[in-house]
């Protein structure tokens, strides 16, 4: 009955996480050396939130440890981090952060911390321990996978589409084909790309020069 009423009071957290191996591990750390008490693991936020609407609000997790990435269509994972976050659950991203352009959109759509799974599970604890008090939970490595060139431009959705496709193999024709527009108007988003780009001092007058751009500003993994 005691161990019972303690357990009651333990912070609970959920974890998603795709992987078995990783998510089991996940949920350890949290119980064994986080103190933490997990009521759901699944591998994905549907069954999560499957999981929830059967829930007393009472036992909803007070903090969320998730991989969304990769994104999938129509960004829904985000949408439903965004709207538990509203409903004051704190939510840290575990990730392997790539691709790095996902990993950015996720951060720019907000979440309470980011950690990457190539930190030690010390680091995930302490970004843990932050996120549930509102402080702020980015590892060191996870900042500089999410961070952005200070000097990268401004693209559109468009403009950002065609270079991540052209740079990854695909001829401008086929790039054309696949965002839905003629081969001349897929040749005038890449031209605007190689314009903001010279724009700005940096030289993107090669496909290399593009690829190498591409990555160093996060459109591209």
């Amino acid at each position: 009955m005691h161990a019972r009423a303690h357990s009651r009071k333990l912070r609970r957290a959920a974890v998603v996480e795709p992987y078995v191996m990783q998510r089991t591990r996940t949920a350890e750390v949290l119980e064994r050396q986080g103190g933490l008490e997990v009521v759901h693991s699944s591998d994905s936020m549907a069954a999560l939130m499957t999981w929830m609407r059967g829930q007393d609000r009472s036992n909803w997790p007070h903090l969320l440890v998730v991989d969304l990435l990769p994104l999938r269509p129509g960004d829904r994972d985000v949408a439903a981090v965004t709207a538990l976050r509203e409903a004051g659950m704190r939510v840290l991203l575990l990730s392997g952060l790539s691709p790095r352009r996902s990993a950015q959109r996720v951060a720019d759509a907000g979440v309470d911390g980011i950690v990457s799974k190539l930190d030690t599970e010390q680091t995930f604890l302490e970004c843990v321990a932050a996120a549930l008090v509102g402080e702020p939970a980015v590892s060191a490595v996870a900042k500089a996978a999410v961070s952005r060139s200070a000097d990268a431009p401004e693209l559109s959705p468009q403009e950002a589409k065609v270079l991540a496709l052209y740079v990854d193999g695909s001829p401008i024709a086929a790039v054309a084909e696949q965002i839905g527009v003629r081969p001349d108007t897929a040749r005038k988003y890449l031209a605007r790309v190689k314009q903001k780009y010279a724009s700005l001092g940096r030289s993107a007058s090669t496909k290399l020069d593009l690829a190498r751009l591409a990555y160093e500003d996060g459109f591209i993994g």
